[in-house]
């Protein structure tokens, strides 16, 4: 049998039990705020941003007439 050099479903794990944790006696409503504070501090929630945007520019876009016509 060989060693992974990373375990996905380890990591995942423990990132769920620190999580549910961390948010053990909040609110609903202070969960959304907290994970929604955590995601914007990161790097990804920009990428995401960014994504959205090009794909609303790309739809606004595809809805237009074409020049002419």
């Amino acid at each position: 049998m060989t060693t992974k050099a990373f375990d996905a479903v380890k990591l995942m794990r423990e990132l769920r039990d620190r999580l549910s944790q961390e948010m053990e006696h909040m609110t609903p409503e202070e969960r959304v705020r907290y994970i929604s504070a955590e995601a914007a501090s990161t790097g990804l929630a920009k990428k995401f941003t960014e994504d959205d945007e090009d794909a609303a520019q790309q739809a606004d876009g595809a809805n237009r007439p074409a020049a002419g016509g």
